[in-house]
């Protein structure tokens, strides 16, 4: 259920390490950006010192899975709506889960997200109270201290596993989180050199599962306690770690490693660059779109008026198709998520 927030603006390659770094709002991306990170599962590497002009050697990093998160317009999702204090949402793998956030100007704030806690589809899980995930001017010897959280109740109507059926769930969920930025210096990896901050982070989230079933509700039907250490590796230009290695139960050795394995860029919703035109017909449709998807690969989104997201369909072919037999009369956006995004206007006629 947790996802880390990485996130890219551009990319600067620091050659010479001499001076801290500060990370500020300047840094977070704009919506509409796409970065592929890489997870290297294997890594056994310590995450290194604390203090000044430190140096950090990631060079043997290998590249064991690659994952994508794409920052777009949160009523541009299907569970926007659940989020409605979200200026960004960061959408992992395609639409796997949604996590939703915000900015001040002191803080980078968490709302939630949408994910499958148990396995019986998505739901959106709100916090009422927002969790921070980073403060602003981030600079060596800062850090907070925050609690965030939420309650979250959905009707379920199966059997669990537990013998009987359960009508409905709620979820609390409570997040206790020390961050401190410990140490500043150079970091090298596959990809370069870069002056880094390190923000060192222990986070403790505690679920607890009240179900309805038989026509009353057990409270703390089940309770689920979860702490990890994070070190986060993170450069000017950029805005998100480099680099970032997870302790999972804090028990002193690293669990996984996510990084970032090639030089991203921002793609605007008008700026394709050298990607390949899409192109969606008839245009009014009636009973199906075709896209030219000369990619082969990601997702296409469809979204009414209002900025819901009514269909989705994922691209396996050189041409994807979508019925749009069941939609109203209207004008409606189209969205397509790859290696490049890119989005258009199109009729529905009946």
């Amino acid at each position: 259920m947790k996802k880390s927030l990485l996130a890219i603006a551009g990319l600067t390659v620091l050659t010479t390490v001499n001076a801290q770094t500060t990370i500020t709002t300047a840094d977070l991306p704009a919506l509409f950006t796409v970065i592929h990170q890489t997870r290297d599962t294997t890594m056994t590497q310590s995450p290194g010192g604390s203090g000044i002009a430190q140096t950090y050697n990631f060079t043997a990093l290998l590249n064991q899975q690659e994952d994508s998160t794409t920052f777009t317009n949160p009523m541009w999702t299907p569970f926007g709506s659940a989020f409605p204090q979200a200026t960004m949402a960061l959408m992992i793998n395609q639409g796997d889960a949604y996590l939703y956030a915000s900015t001040t100007p002191t803080e980078l704030l968490i709302h939630g997200q949408a994910a499958d806690p148990l396995g019986n589809g998505m739901i959106a899980i709100t916090f009422t109270n927002p969790e921070t995930q980073m403060t602003f001017p981030a600079a060596y010897g800062g850090g907070f201290a925050d609690t965030a959280g939420g309650v979250t109740q959905f009707y379920l109507g199966v059997d669990p596993g537990i013998g009987f059926t359960v009508d409905s769930v709620r979820i609390h969920t409570n997040v206790v989180k020390y961050s401190d930025y410990d140490a500043w210096g150079s970091a090298q990896t596959p990809l370069g050199t870069y002056n880094v901050l390190r923000q060192n982070t222990w986070r403790r989230q505690i679920d607890t599962i009240d179900i309805y079933a038989m026509g009353q509700w057990a409270p703390n039907f089940f309770s689920q306690s979860d702490s990890t250490r994070t070190y986060s590796y993170w450069t000017n230009g950029i805005g998100s770690p480099v680099v970032e290695l997870t302790d999972q139960d804090d028990l002193g050795s690293i669990t996984d490693c996510r990084w970032i394995p090639v030089a991203p860029a921002v793609t605007g919703i008008t700026d394709f660059g050298t990607a390949p035109v899409i192109n969606a017909y008839p245009n009014p449709a009636t009973d199906e779109i075709a896209f030219s998807t000369p990619e082969g690969k990601g997702s296409i989104e469809l979204i009414d008026v209002t900025g819901r997201v009514v269909k989705t369909v994922v691209i396996n072919s050189d041409i994807t198709r979508m019925d749009v037999s069941d939609l109203a009369a209207g004008s409606y956006t189209w969205r397509v998520i790859s290696t490049n995004t890119q989005v258009g206007k199109l009729q529905i006629a009946r």
